[in-house]
């Protein structure tokens, strides 16, 4: 087994060396220094050949409907109800 490598005199050696031995620093840090590149290379990327940012929504909200509301049936909801109230 060599010697602690020394990271400003061989920083390859160095991250070679962390991978092997600190497995659980090295890889989080070298996910988390890819971070800036998906940021500016691969938002670009998937706006023009994936799919395109999504519409924004209404400042106000979606409108309601001028027009009377239809109870719903079907669906044992007054079963349950009276199920669950005695």
């Amino acid at each position: 087994m060599g010697s602690y490598p020394i990271y400003f005199k061989e920083p390859v050696r160095w991250l070679r060396w962390c991978a092997h031995n600190k497995p659980n620093i090295f890889f989080p840090c070298a996910i988390a220094a890819m971070g800036p590149v998906f940021l500016f290379v691969i938002t670009p990327l998937r706006k023009k050949f994936i799919y395109p940012n999504a519409a924004p929504l209404p400042m106000g909200g979606y409108p309601i409907p001028n027009r009377a509301r239809e109870p719903i049936s079907g669906y044992d909801d007054e079963e349950e109800v009276q199920a669950t109230t005695n």
